[in-house]
């Protein structure tokens, strides 16, 4: 049954990210049809990525209420439809609602699908891991997948090649994914301690009292935003940054032809880093896993801010690194300190946020970098990655009283027997 889960999330991870930046892709080719500059497409793509964070909370509710499998084959079904009504746009205006309500359905997805990755059991940090990289891969095939349909047929075919690829995701995943019951016992065993991290160590160590409220969860969150907001405020500007900072150039390539490159180059490692993460978070116990990734982050951030020349792409590949190792272990410890039943709901309060208010780091960083430079923009998010040291600490230390406590009291019942 984790095989279904893994196959199933991870074909529908990389079809909703695809469909998210296939715009992106096209955008040029829009443009011309409709004769709009670059000013006027922005506002249309922010209209899609609004609504694509928006719709996290009420998916989140929707799984815990309807099982994860029915929502994501939901989800891309929906998006079948409306990726089939951005292809018939006649107007900018439609083409501006129907990426809205695109971007509405395809935010469905993320809650349902980590919710379900959450209940395996055998080595749950790397299918954390696969799953993240199916997003990745969706992420890297939509400008070759958009743009190459594009060339030969026109953009709106692209759309409508989406259209068949949600529709056989759709299937597939109702197919393949377990049912709510077989999610709900999956769940419910997941909770026991997982094999390998540690001498047979809980997994994590959430208080008894898993509540909302509960300040651990409240630190978790918060490590959410500000992931969400230090990976909008860097990748936005990463191609910037390198351009202005590389002081190099190579094979007789312009410098905005070897920064992309370098760009490319250090966005690759966000696989490794899946990996690393995931695995570390199947050795350790999850709270522990994360302290050195969330101490190397901004390490890697301030680093780069100076840097030029090959130590900047190092530094730039360390930071993507660091940055998408954390993605596993977070999720790992939602799905853990989330009250019981809720991790849905937890999920698409995470993601929300991510997408959401993490959003607004582009306009941050923006102001920043457009006043004083990249340079200290990426301090700035330096700072940001230390105050999430910082929470994850607390997050750490708490429960690490509570292991030593249970495991004080599971001495104490051992010698009274």
């Amino acid at each position: 049954m984790e095989r279904r889960v893994i196959l199933s999330a991870s074909l529908a991870h990389a079809t909703t990210h695809s469909l998210e930046l296939t715009f992106a892709a096209l955008l040029l080719r829009i443009g011309l049809e409709f004769g709009a500059d670059l000013a006027i497409l922005g506002l249309v793509a922010n209209v899609g990525t609004l609504t694509f964070g928006v719709t996290a909370l009420p998916s989140g509710y929707l799984s815990d209420r309807f099982g994860p499998r029915a929502v994501m084959s939901g989800c891309m079904a929906a998006a079948a439809v409306f990726a089939g009504l951005v292809a018939a746009s006649p107007t900018l205006p439609v083409l501006a609602v129907s990426l809205a309500l695109l971007g509405a359905a395809i935010g469905l997805y993320h809650p349902a699908g980590t919710a379900m990755v959450s209940t395996v059991r055998q080595r749950r940090g790397l299918a954390f891991a696969a799953h993240g990289i199916a997003g990745n891969v969706g992420v890297s095939l939509a400008p070759a997948l958009g743009t190459g349909i594009a060339l030969f047929f026109g953009w709106r075919a692209a759309y409508l090649v989406l259209v068949l690829l949600a529709l056989v995701v759709a299937a597939l995943v109702w197919r393949i994914a377990p049912t709510r019951e077989e999610s709900a016992a999956a769940r419910a065993s997941a909770t026991e301690a997982a094999p390998g991290n540690g001498g047979g160590l809980p997994r994590s160590s959430p208080p008894e009292q898993r509540r909302w409220l509960a300040r651990p969860l409240l630190l978790i969150f918060f490590n959410a935003v500000g992931m969400g907001f230090i990976y909008r405020g860097s990748l936005t500007f990463l191609g910037t940054h390198l351009e202005q900072n590389l002081g190099f150039s190579i094979f007789g390539w312009s410098p905005e032809a070897v920064a992309a490159a370098m760009a490319t180059l250090a966005l690759l490692t966000a696989i490794p880093g899946q990996l690393f993460g995931g695995g570390l978070s199947d050795r350790w116990p999850v709270e522990r896993a994360a302290l050195p990734i969330v101490l190397l982050n901004p390490l890697m951030l301030a680093l780069m801010a100076p840097a030029s020349g090959v130590i900047l792409i190092l530094c730039s590949a360390g930071f993507v690194l660091t940055n998408f190792a954390q993605q596993p272990i977070l999720n790992g410890l939602i799905a853990d300190y989330a009250p019981e039943g809720a991790a849905g709901r937890a999920f698409g309060i995470s993601f929300f946020m991510t997408f959401g208010l993490g959003s607004f780091a582009g306009s941050v960083a923006g102001l920043v970098a457009d006043r004083s430079g990249t340079e200290p923009m990426f301090y700035m998010l330096a700072a940001v990655g230390v105050a999430l040291a910082v929470s994850m600490l607390a997050v750490a230390a708490g429960a690490e009283q509570r292991r030593r406590a249970m495991i004080a009291r599971g001495a104490t019942v051992a010698a009274g027997s």
